[in-house]
Formats: structure tokens, C-alpha cells, sequence
């Protein structure tokens, strides 16, 4: 017999925006001679990433967004909606794609674990699918080691005292790891996976990033000016997020951050 049910961990997410790795279909399927680039290419690629970056992050930021999605063909009409079938729609009936790793850094794991292995290979997918439109390089979900948990009772506390029944429970897990991705599109990718989580599944995520040497110097010359909220978060209506500004704007917090 299987128990039902579990304790719910949310995926924190904090701040938003940025921009992960492009796709480079040809990476992926046929390897290519390297290439090096004199010091002028490289200043005009660099600076090519650099007004693509900046754009992406724009149209991240702004408000009003153009709804006007590709489509697999105008001539395929949903019998229901009367539309065509967006690509995104139609891509969910296939597998999720990957994106080619750069560097191969990884960045955050997110571990699910359940007793429904349906429900696990479509928390698992769901959050495939997000890295992929957020350009975040992912491997694909794994399976991770089953728990079994024996549990004994007595059938009877009286006259069948004697006799025992077994229950055991199974736990089931998945891992998916993200690569090449800077700090801010994995909060974006863990804050879209935490607000639309599934129930009766338990979610853990690691995030990891790397530092300068002088990073504690760079610690040490923070003032309270400089703690303020990402601008993806102007404007938007989270109880949370508002009880942070109003933290960070207060006379207390930048009384005893400056004695710090």
C-alpha cells in the first residue's frame, strides 16, 4: 500500500532579468573547427552581445508585450479555438529542447521528489520547457534513487494484538540541472517554477555562483544606498517585494547597516 501526500518546499526567487545562453542548433548536432578571432572581431562580437543583452533586457522590462506567435502552419487551424497552432503548443508533444552548453558551468539544481512518477515527469518537463524560452542551457531530468519506507502496526490492539500489517512507502525524485546562465534568469526560472508548482510535490533548489578573490572588500564597501531592489520589481503588485522597499527605504535599516 502507498501513503498519499508530502510537505510542499517552495524555490525561492528573489530577483529577475537578464539574459542566458543563445541557441546554436549547429552546436549541438555536427562539431565545428575552432576558430580564433583577431582583437578587432572580437571587440565588435563583444559589443554586438553586448546591444543584443541590452535589448533582451528592455523588452524583459517593458510592460505592454506584442502577442504575435509562430506558427507551425496557417493553414493547421485548432478545430476548437478556431486559431492556428502556436510552435509553443505544438512543441508539447514532443520532448523538451535542449540548448547547447558554453562553458558548462553549473549554475542551480532543482530536485523534485513525489509519489505520483506522472506527476513528477510533468513537474520535471514543465521546468525543461521554461529553461529553454528563458535560453538557459539544461540537461535533461534524471531519476533519482526510489526511498522505500517500511512502516509495522498491529492490525488490532486487542484480541488480533499479535498480528502485524506492512505498509510501505515509496518516494520518487527527479534532478535537473541548469548551466551558463547569470544569477538573475535563474531567479526568473525559479521564481516561474515556484509560482506555478504542483501540489503534493516537494521542490528543492540549489543555486551556485562564483566570486572575485576581493569579493569580502567588495562587501565591506557596501553602503545602504547601494541595497536596492532590481528594476524588474518596479511597479509590480507583490505583497513581498513592497515590504522589502519599504525595509530597504527606512531610517532604521540604514542606521544599523551603516554601523555594521
Amino acid at each position: 500500500m502507498m501513503f498519499r501526500g508530502c510537505s510542499r518546499i517552495g524555490v525561492r526567487g528573489s530577483s529577475l532579468m537578464s539574459f542566458g545562453a543563445r541557441y546554436n542548433s549547429s552546436a549541438a548536432t555536427t562539431p565545428s573547427t575552432k576558430s580564433f578571432l583577431s582583437p578587432e572581431q572580437f571587440m565588435e562580437k563583444t559589443k554586438q552581445q553586448q546591444l543584443e543583452e541590452e535589448q533582451y533586457k528592455q523588452e524583459l522590462l517593458s510592460p505592454n508585450f506584442e502577442y504575435s506567435p509562430q506558427l507551425v502552419s496557417k493553414d493547421q487551424v485548432d478545430p476548437i479555438s478556431k486559431r492556428p497552432v502556436p510552435i509553443n503548443v505544438e512543441l508539447l508533444q514532443y520532448k523538451p529542447i535542449k540548448l547547447a552548453k558554453t562553458h558548462g558551468h553549473k549554475v542551480a539544481s532543482i530536485t523534485i521528489h513525489g509519489y505520483e512518477r506522472e506527476e513528477l515527469d510533468r513537474a520535471a518537463e514543465f521546468a525543461a520547457r521554461a529553461a529553454f524560452y528563458l535560453g538557459i542551457p539544461c540537461g535533461s531530468p534524471t531519476n533519482l534513487r526510489v526511498k522505500e519506507k517500511l512502516f509495522t502496526v498491529i492490525r488490532s490492539p486487542f484480541a488480533q494484538a499479535k498480528s502485524k500489517e506492512n505498509f510501505k512507502k515509496y518516494t520518487y525524485g527527479r534532478k535537473i540541472v541548469a548551466y551558463d546562465a547569470t544569477s538573475e534568469v535563474v531567479d526568473v526560472w525559479l521564481s516561474f517554477i515556484n509560482k506555478h508548482k504542483l501540489e503534493g510535490l516537494q521542490y528543492k533548489s540549489f543555486m551556485y555562483s562564483r566570486e572575485p578573490l576581493d569579493f569580502a572588500k567588495q562587501l565591506e564597501g557596501l553602503t545602504a544606498e547601494d541595497m536596492q531592489m532590481p528594476a524588474a520589481f518596479e511597479g509590480v503588485d507583490d505583497p513581498v517585494s513592497q515590504k522589502v522597499q519599504e525595509l530597504l527605504k527606512s531610517d532604521t535599516f540604514k542606521k544599523y547597516f551603516d554601523e555594521k
